[in-house]
């Protein structure tokens, strides 16, 4: 057998030790280069079901490489994903992990929505809990919604939630009607068909929300779009058949709206509660199963939140706890940091970090 030189012993043992020390800082990388990567790695612990894993992770490439504007919007959704589901990260950290993202770059849309998004989620915690001393937050949220538009001018996302807010809100509290209108109208230049929904918040307190969307289902053919808001309003008014008819209208229009079976699952839960009526209640679990059936690759915490749902319905409406076992076990395994809202989590939380999240329109002021 052939003797190692005391030479390339030495080589060797070196090379061992680079590579033990290259081991050992993995997370942030030896180079740099690589944390940045790495964050993709972390958004992917996320949603397979290690959120906390993923703060972990993040945290580690910003101490390596503190300019890293993906880190921080990645570590600002992985805390609200947390927070959400019971952790212990509070909105302010999550703002100012928001907020140096979009410092460190400024003309990112998705990074500067997502900071906007968190600024008025504090104002709406604080609104949930009674405080009626909002205006400062408010404004601070309302310069994030228009800085924005000085990025993308026909935000579609931003131009629905600002006429929600504006209409929803007293003026004494920081709402405009007249700002409103401006937002609804802005709209109306950019896609006519999404201003719908906006104007739909302008409608007369004794409007009927079935009626404004049916006029418009009846004036424009086989849009997705307004099937799906004719298919909400319908919701809202407890009539389950009719909501169920358009929202499964809008999603033979356009596959990617599949998302709308937790909805539909969400409004049979709450009238099931409601009533007690067992069969509503099988009738959710049905429409929770054909989320899950059609979105097989959908992310983690989506599916655990679909899970959860089946388990309270379950267990609350047809009494059946070893079912209701089964479902909550299986949103353990998916998400531990399953969202314990009773809305469900928005798809643009869970898209990877360097995608644009869909359009999405979170209603504040009614549940669907």
């Amino acid at each position: 057998m052939k003797s190692i030189k005391k030479s390339e012993r030495l080589l060797l043992f070196f090379l061992m030790l680079s590579g033990l020390f290259c081991l050992s800082f993995y997370a942030t990388s030896c180079t740099g280069i690589i944390a940045k990567d790495n964050v993709t790695e972390a958004y992917e612990l996320r949603i397979n079901g290690q959120a906390d894993s993923a703060v972990i992770l993040l945290s580690q490439i910003i101490v390596n490489d503190p300019e890293n504007a993906k880190a921080y919007y990645e570590l600002a959704r992985a805390k609200q994903h947390m927070m959400l589901g019971g952790g212990r990260y509070e909105i302010g950290e999550i703002i100012e992990n928001a907020s140096k993202a979009c410092e460190l770059d400024p003309e990112n849309v998705s990074y500067a929505y997502f900071e906007a998004h968190v600024k008025f989620l504090d104002v709406y915690i604080d609104i949930m809990r009674g405080k009626e001393e909002i205006k400062e937050k408010l404004n601070v949220s309302y310069a994030s919604f228009r800085k924005v538009l000085e990025i993308d001018d026909c935000n579609s996302s931003v131009l629905v939630t600002m006429t929600e807010i504006n209409s929803m809100l007293p003026a004494e509290m920081g709402g405009s009607r007249d700002e409103a209108i401006v937002y609804a109208d802005k709209l109306g230049d950019c896609d006519p068909v999404i201003a719908l929904k906006a104007y739909a918040f302008l409608l007369p307190e004794d409007g009927s929300l079935v009626s404004y969307w049916q006029d418009a289902y009846e004036s424009y053919d086989a849009d997705a779009v307004i099937s799906e808001e004719l298919g909400r309003a319908y919701l809202l008014e407890g009539d389950m058949d009719n909501g169920k008819k358009y929202l499964e209208k809008a999603i033979s229009m356009n596959s990617d709206k599949t998302l709308l079976y937790l909805d539909l699952g969400r409004a049979l839960t709450m009238k099931a509660m409601e009533t007690q009526n067992k069969m509503l209640g099988e009738e959710a679990i049905e429409a929770f199963q054909k989320y899950l059936d059609l979105n097989t690759d959908a992310p983690g915490p989506l599916k655990a939140y679909a899970y959860r749902m089946m388990g309270l319905t379950s267990k609350r409406i047809i009494g059946n706890d070893d079912l209701a076992d089964d479902y909550m076990k299986k949103q353990e395994e998916m998400d531990p940091f399953c969202s314990r809202a009773f809305g469900s989590p928005a798809l643009g939380l869970f898209t990877p970090p360097d995608d644009l999240p869909p359009m999405s329109v979170g209603y504040y002021s009614r549940p669907f």
